[in-house]
């Protein structure tokens, strides 16, 4: 499937996003509840938060930080 590279942008965000905050999200959950008695509806909420957060953050972050940088640094041609 050929996408253009803002459609490209926005699935990585999304795939990376949703990896990240579920991994995080579930070890945090499980740490806190341990595992005998895991609240999965509490995960999940703790998820959806955690996710919409990320999303916009990994959206918007790495242009921001890579224009900083570029001020400071040049590439090496």
């Amino acid at each position: 499937m050929f996408v253009n590279t803002r459609i490209h942008r926005i699935l990585c965000s999304v795939v990376t996003a949703a990896i990240m905050t579920s991994i995080i999200s579930f070890t945090l959950t499980a740490v806190n509840s341990g595992l005998h008695a895991f609240p999965y509806h509490t995960w999940f909420r703790s998820w959806i938060i955690a996710f919409s957060l990320v999303f916009f953050i990994s959206f918007f972050l790495p242009k921001l930080v890579r224009h900083h940088v570029s001020k400071l640094v040049k590439i090496k041609e």
